[in-house]
């Protein structure tokens, strides 16, 4: 070991590495990790496995190229390597393939939320459920956030100084937070009653959260159907419901308050 992560909190990233994950759930999820090798001699040979200790400086060759780096690595270090496993991925070369490895240091430096193993519940790793990547505390700072950006929204869209197309604009984006709001908060356990299909479920699951995507996606199409129900909602807020589903399921990094 080159790093000495004992010397941190275990919500603090690894001391000393480029790595932004808590260190709780580096630990959490490379163990999950190192379940799909055989023992230990497989994991050795394996370009996945070693992007976990040369990232935490426990092993100073880099898991693509082969360098021997700083150890631990530097941000820039990387980034080389995952360019590198990009490149020969995207050039269909099978020599050395090292996109699983590309997969782990993403991860480990924020760049994807995406958890990179298999099996069941990979959210709990990180403090989630399910496929739910979110913790609790974080998804209601992000409602905390929607709101207060819901509150600014709606006292723009009452401004009658503002140009016609200003309003509709915050009119439009009032709608988009009124979804995400509603997305979270369904999630927390405010409210019972889905964001888009209003279905009831006594524990959510993964299951619900892509159904209801699914209905908030037929929700966006609303403008090209002829027959839309005059009482649905307007479309921007199916793609609330959308994104924040995905920002808990990790298929973003981007916070679902975030100007659109």
């Amino acid at each position: 070991m080159l790093v000495d992560t004992g010397q941190v909190g275990d919500e603090a990233p690894p001391a000393g590495t480029a790595i932004v994950r808590p260190l709780r759930h580096v630990q959490a999820v490379r163990e999950r990790y190192l379940e799909r090798f055989a023992g230990p001699a497989e994991a050795a040979a394996s370009r996945s496995a070693r992007a976990w200790a040369w990232a935490l400086g426990e092993w100073a060759t880099s898991p693509v190229t082969d360098q021997h780096t700083a150890a631990p690595p530097t941000r820039s270090e990387i980034d080389a390597e995952i360019a590198e496993a990009d490149r020969r991925q995207f050039s269909g070369s099978r020599e050395n393939r090292a996109d699983a490895a590309a997969t782990v240091l993403r991860w480990l430096i924020g760049h994807d939320d995406h958890v990179p193993v298999r099996g069941p519940n990979p959210g709990a790793l990180v403090g989630g459920s399910g496929d739910v990547i979110r913790t609790r505390y974080q998804i209601a700072q992000a409602l905390h956030r929607v709101t207060e950006a819901q509150q600014r929204a709606t006292v723009a869209n009452l401004d009658l100084h503002l140009a016609p197309a200003a309003r509709r604009h915050a009119r439009q984006r009032v709608a988009y937070l009124q979804g995400v709001a509603a997305t979270l908060a369904w999630v927390l356990g405010y409210c019972d009653e889905a964001p888009v299909s209003h279905a009831r479920a006594s524990e959510l699951t993964t299951k619900d959260l892509k159904k209801e995507r699914v209905h908030a996606e037929d929700l966006i199409q609303q403008p090209a159907q002829s027959c839309a129900a005059v009482d649905q909602p307007p479309s921007e807020y199916g793609v609330g419901v959308k994104l924040g589903i995905a920002w808990l399921l990790g298929d973003t990094t981007m916070l679902p308050a975030a100007p659109r």
